[in-house]
């Protein structure tokens, strides 16, 4: 870990060596711990180890009785200090050692007295001489690993606070990282200048925005536009899509235009329900740019848009009118007209899946890709969600006619889609025109889609409603659609129509 060095080398360097350099304490020798003693050296061959060394093999380095001779240290010094000789004659007893025995040494001192002075000149503990009255002596080799242990102790104590206090600091960091804290939530002031294009993924959360925001610079950082988000409830509403911002933006600055849409309005296509291909390729004109001649090429040679198998006409052409799925789309910058067209199939075939296009198809007999028809002029003849299953019912009903009293579906929708007309009255040229489209004029349905239909008019082409009308008229006024299964209630409905400034 950086700064703490490495934790081996650490342990294994010697601690003690280390610690007498840094503390300055002298090497403890056996002076250190016997206390002051007057006596001359003792003579008795049996207290000492082999050429002269004490019993725990420390040399005697000089420091011989002659040393304190004159430190004071008087031999009457603790004549009266009331410790009788008998005090001790319990404690170790008429013993050669005891302090009541009546040995003396070279100088004639009486042992006892001595060993009395020995036993409390340092605090009251006996001396080395004393060990084996004492029971157990002084160990040095112990003592001294003991001195040895406690600095090495120390220094393994320091390197493991060192690397607890990095591990907290490392975790400090990551908290601040994860909640946005610390130095992490810098933030711009202002508005913001110049103009800076953003994309929001579908299904983006708060803290994927803020990457985003962060790595165009429209933000300062991450965490600065979590917390304003956190504090707006309106910040779940931000949609998908590509936005139009400003760099260096505060990040509320920077949420409240995500919640403008004016900020993604430059991006946004929308195809209404019921727009034709050739309207879908006027907006994408007037939007990119893109010649209509380039558009109308891609629209001819539909299959590299990955349509349905289905996506025919009645002569086995493939056709695109009807599968660009009604929707808002994001206009991503640098994606070519067949990329945008493209995603418009696409979403078609996810909403057919949806609602089992093909599967509901089959269980009624009907080819999916008339059934996509059947929508697109459910579509374009009423505006009502509601109205559409009845809708659907009138055209089945047409078509199974075995009367001949409706050879035709006498759609003026259809009409209108074989001559790019949609205001205004028909004429009767048009009316009586030969054209697949116009089925006043041709039996059954026409060859393919006049419209993209939305998904609840494919819903009620699949799911028409049960009923025996034959005639529908939408009033222009009142905005419903009558529906009629005799020639009586036709006339009322028809009645009703004009009344309301309809025109035949």
């Amino acid at each position: 870990m950086t700064g703490g060095g490495d934790l081996d080398e650490m342990l294994d360097e010697d601690p003690y060596r280390r610690g007498r350099r840094s503390s300055g304490h002298a090497d403890r020798r056996p002076a250190d711990r016997r206390p002051a003693d007057p006596r001359p050296a003792d003579p008795r061959p049996a207290d000492r180890g082999p050429a002269g060394r004490h019993p725990g093999g420390y040399p005697d380095d000089g420091y011989a009785d002659e040393r304190y001779a004159d430190d004071g240290y008087a031999d009457d010094r603790h004549a009266d200090d009331g410790y009788a000789d008998e005090s001790y004659a319990d404690d170790y007893g008429d013993g050669p050692h005891s302090r009541n025995a009546p040995a003396t040494d070279s100088r004639g001192d009486r042992r006892g007295g001595d060993r009395r002075r020995d036993r409390h000149s340092a605090g009251g503990y006996p001396s080395r001489d004393d060990s084996e009255d004492w029971g157990g002596g002084w160990d040095d080799d112990a003592e001294e690993r003991r001195g040895r242990a406690l600095p090495k102790l120390i220094a393994v104590l320091l390197v493991v606070a060192a690397l607890l206090g990095l591990g907290i600091f490392g975790i400090g960091k990551v908290i601040g990282r994860v909640s946005g804290g610390g130095s992490t939530s810098a933030d711009y002031s202002g508005s913001g200048e110049g103009i800076a294009v953003v994309q929001v993924p579908d299904g983006a959360t708060a803290r994927q925005i803020a990457v985003e925001l962060r790595d165009a610079d429209v933000t300062a950082s991450v965490s600065a536009f979590v917390k304003a988000a956190s504090a707006n409830p309106k910040s779940l509403g931000i949609q998908p899509g590509t936005y139009r911002l400003r760099s260096r933006m505060s990040a509320e600055a920077a949420l409240a235009a995500l919640l403008d849409p004016a900020s993604s309005a430059p991006f946004k296509f929308v195809i209404k329900e019921g727009m034709t291909v050739r309207q879908v390729l006027n907006g994408l004109h007037e939007r990119l740019g893109t010649p209509m001649s380039d558009l109308e090429a891609i629209a001819r040679n539909p299959a590299q848009l990955g349509l349905p198998s289905y996506a025919r006409t009645r002569e086995g052409s493939p056709n695109l009118e009807g599968y660009l799925f009604p929707s808002t789309y994001d206009l991503v910058p640098g994606s070519t007209p067949v990329q945008l067209l493209t995603s418009f199939v696409t979403r078609f075939k996810k909403e057919a899946a949806s609602i089992a296009l093909e599967t509901k198809a089959a269980a009624r007999g009907v080819k999916p890709a008339d059934i996509v028809t059947i929508a697109s002029i459910i579509e374009k003849e009423v505006a009502n969600a509601n109205e559409g299953p009845q809708v659907a019912r009138v055209i089945y009903n047409r078509l199974a006619d075995t009367t001949g009293r409706f050879r035709r579906l006498d759609m003026d929708s259809t009409t209108r889609y074989a001559e790019n007309e949609y205001e205004g009255p028909l004429t009767k040229e048009q009316l009586n025109k030969a054209d697949p489209y116009n089925t006043r004029a041709v039996a059954g349905l026409p060859p393919g889609a006049i419209s993209n239909p939305g998904i609840w008019a494919l819903k009620s082409a699949l799911e028409p409603a049960a009923g025996s009308w034959l005639y529908f008229v939408s009033m222009p006024q009142s905005k419903v659609t009558r529906f009629a299964a005799t020639d009586q209630e036709w006339a009322e409905a028809r009645a009703q129509y004009l009344a309301e400034g309809g025109k035949e």
